[in-house]
C-alpha cells in the first residue's frame, strides 16, 4: 500500500495539491480549502513544519521542488486534479537586509520550480494549474494597470526590470504548457504572517490573495490582477470573472 493511500477518501471534490503550503498565502489557502471540505496535500521542505499542516487536516508532503524526480513521483502518486503553485522564498516582512539574495532565490523558484511543477502536472490528469505571480512589474508612472498592461522588461529600474523578465518567463511557460491555467498576479501582500503593512498603492490582504486561489478552482481562465482597486491598479477582471471580493477576511468558524 502506498504511503498516501490511507489519506485518500471517497470525496467527490477534486484532490488539491498546494505547493508552498506553509507560506503566508499557502497556509491561509489550506485553511480555506479545509473549511470547504477539500482533500488537500501540501508541500513543505521542513519536517518541523509538517506538524502545522497535519494540525489543520492537510496531508504534508515533504519535498524540495528543485528535486524534479521526487516532486513528479509524489504528484503522480497523489494524482491531484488541481495543482496550486504558491512557492516563494522571501524573508519575513521583506527585510531589506536580506532582499538582495532573496530575490535571486525567488527568481530560481519561479524559473526552475515552476518548470518542475508544470512537468509534474503534464504527467497526470491535471484539470487546472493555478499559479502565483505579481503585479508590481510595471513602471510606477503607469496609469490604470490591468492584465493587458505591458510588463516593464526594459525598465531603468533594475529591480522592476528583473521582476518583469522573471515573471514574463514564468507566465510564458505556463501559457505554453497547454494546461488549463489561472495566473494570479498578487499585489504587495499585507496582513497576518506577512510582516508587512498596507502599501499606499498596489496592495492586497493575504486573506484575499488566498481566497482568490480558492475561487480560481471553479472560476476563470488566464491572468488576473489580485489587487485592491486604486488610482493605479484595476481589479475589475478578477471581480467579474473570479467573483473576487477585496474585503474578504477569513473567519475561523466551521473549522
Amino acid at each position: 500500500m502506498n504511503k498516501h493511500d490511507n489519506n485518500k477518501s471517497s470525496h467527490t471534490r477534486p484532490i488539491i495539491f498546494v505547493a508552498g503550503a506553509t507560506g503566508a498565502v499557502g497556509f491561509k489557502l489550506c485553511l480555506i480549502l479545509k473549511q470547504h471540505d477539500y482533500q488537500v496535500y501540501g508541500t513543505t521542505r521542513s519536517i518541523n513544519k509538517a506538524c502545522f499542516l497535519e494540525a489543520i487536516g492537510v496531508v504534508p508532503v515533504i519535498v524540495d521542488v528543485f528535486n524534479k524526480n521526487h516532486l513528479i513521483n509524489e504528484i503522480q502518486t497523489i494524482s491531484p486534479q488541481i495543482i496550486i503553485h504558491q512557492l516563494t522564498d522571501l524573508p519575513y516582512g521583506l527585510n531589506p537586509e536580506h532582499m538582495q539574495e532573496a530575490r535571486k532565490r525567488n527568481a530560481k523558484i519561479r524559473e526552475t520550480g515552476t518548470a518542475h511543477l508544470i512537468e509534474a502536472a503534464q504527467s497526470i490528469s491535471c484539470q487546472k494549474f493555478i499559479a502565483q505571480s505579481i503585479t508590481f512589474a510595471h513602471e510606477p508612472s503607469a496609469s490604470k494597470i490591468n492584465e493587458d498592461s505591458p510588463l516593464a522588461i526594459s525598465s531603468d529600474n533594475e529591480i522592476i526590470k528583473n521582476n518583469a523578465l522573471n515573471i514574463s518567463d514564468m507566465e510564458s511557460r505556463i501559457r505554453q504548457s497547454q494546461l488549463n491555467h489561472v495566473i494570479l498576479r498578487y499585489a504587495k501582500l499585507y496582513g497576518p504572517a506577512t510582516g508587512c503593512n498596507k502599501a499606499s498603492e498596489g496592495s492586497i490582504h493575504v486573506d484575499v490573495a488566498a481566497h482568490a486561489a480558492y475561487l480560481a478552482i471553479n472560476n476563470g481562465s488566464g491572468t488576473y490582477l489580485i489587487v485592491e482597486e486604486d488610482q493605479t491598479y484595476s481589479s475589475e477582471k478578477a471581480k467579474n470573472e473570479l467573483n473576487l471580493d477585496t474585503f474578504y477576511r477569513w473567519k475561523t468558524q466551521h473549522i
